[in-house]
């Protein structure tokens, strides 16, 4: 079974980066959470003291670099999640519309690209979290579909010029491909498609058999990162079924 020294979460103050922090450190990584809310991390801090947090804009200029150099990670997870306001795109502004670009896709492109020029270690591995909706669409949240499928493109760019440069390097890309329960993007989006459809929000959910929650995620990204050499499929879907190969 593989063992990472350290591990640095972007996003990871909620869901399943916190999840993953709290699986990783019980394990003996020394672990970096680092997070825009205070609160969150403050409550993270309180339940587990042996992870680091750091209060910090991640789409800040330099900040990827300036993080991964100083931490120097083999293990970075990118599980950021904007949330967007689940209105038509019609009624959106451009900043409403583009919010998940200016974040999720700017984070995934910052640190995608540190990982390959710092560069990390050989046999280090980077996971970044895409969406259900990069595969077939969100109507109602604006341009958060198209930025979640960019994260994913970015994610197999890397890989391939990780590859093409001899970096020993491995990333992964993970698709939740169900509303998360118990999480805030999560209850927003099942509001507002259930309201959509004219359904009840607990009927709305029983479509899934198999309800998905920010512990299945992680547990099963770290079943991935178990594996002591890089599996041949880089991109996984999780539902409440399971995972698999995208």
């Amino acid at each position: 079974m593989k063992h990472y020294e350290k591990a640095l979460i972007v996003g990871g103050s909620r869901g399943a980066g916190k999840e993953l922090a709290l699986l990783l450190s019980g394990q003996g990584t020394d672990t970096t959470v680092v997070a825009r809310r205070e609160d969150s991390l403050a409550k993270l801090k309180s339940e587990v003291p042996a992870v680091t947090t750091l209060a910090m804009d991640a789409t800040s200029e330099g900040a990827a670099d300036k993080l991964v150099k100083e931490i120097d990670p083999d293990l970075l997870i990118l599980t950021v999640g904007y949330e967007p306001k689940m209105i038509p795109f019609h009624e959106q502004s451009w900043d409403e519309f583009s919010g998940a670009w200016n974040t999720d896709t700017r984070i995934a492109h910052a640190f995608s690209s540190a990982a390959l020029t710092q560069p990390m270690k050989k046999g280090s591995v980077v996971v970044s979290f895409s969406s259900g909706a990069g595969l077939s669409g969100s109507r109602l949240s604006g341009g958060y579909a198209g930025a979640k499928r960019m994260q994913h493109f970015l994610t197999d760019y890397a890989q391939k010029e990780a590859e093409l440069l001899d970096l020993g390097l491995t990333f992964y890309s993970i698709i939740p491909k169900q509303l998360v329960q118990g999480t805030v993007l999560g209850l927003a989006a099942a509001e507002a498609y259930s309201a959509a459809v004219g359904k009840p929000l607990a009927q709305f959910l029983n479509q899934w058999d198999e309800p998905l929650t920010a512990n299945k995620i992680a547990n099963h990204v770290a079943s991935l990162l178990r594996h002591t050499e890089p599996k041949e499929n880089k991109a996984y879907v999780i539902t409440g079924r399971g995972m698999v190969a995208a």
